[in-house]
């Protein structure tokens, strides 16, 4: 995030007056939400057996054959998709994660019986295109 694309920053993908309202906004929610730096995978396992622990999965996008921006923008963005996919499937809480429109990914989430939804977005040079929205529920 220090360095984003292209050397931009978070100036790169965000607007920084919006990204500061939304950092404000969860000061509202700061009783009831845990933010924990380390390792996703020991979070979600350490979590899974709650019902009452929702996750918010934005893994880097590599997955598949596509682009692979995950592998540009982070550090470690090397990780098991598919590992991902199973810890999900067996997670006791609701999940929603965001996913790069890969054919492969789609596929994962067929295999473990997930629900994906196709939505619309605008890369850095205004290009229309897709990202998957990935959970056990369906949309509506």
């Amino acid at each position: 995030m220090k360095t984003g694309e292209n050397g931009r920053g978070v100036a790169s993908r965000w607007y920084p007056q919006t990204l500061a309202t939304r950092i404000r906004r969860l000061g509202l929610y700061r009783e009831s939400i845990e933010f924990a730096c380390g390792d996703g995978f020991e979070a979600i396992e350490a979590y899974s057996d709650r019902r009452s622990a929702a996750f918010f999965i934005d893994p880097p996008y590599t997955a598949g054959n596509g682009k692979r921006a995950g592998a540009r923008l982070y550090e470690y963005s090397r990780i098991d998709h598919e590992r991902l996919f199973g810890l999900m499937a067996r997670a006791a809480g609701n999940f929603l994660m965001t996913y790069d429109d890969d054919p492969y990914v789609e596929s994962l989430a067929d295999r473990f019986g997930f629900h994906v939804h196709r939505i619309p977005m605008k890369n850095t040079h205004h290009e229309k295109k897709f990202e998957l929205v990935i959970s056990r529920n369906a949309f509506v």
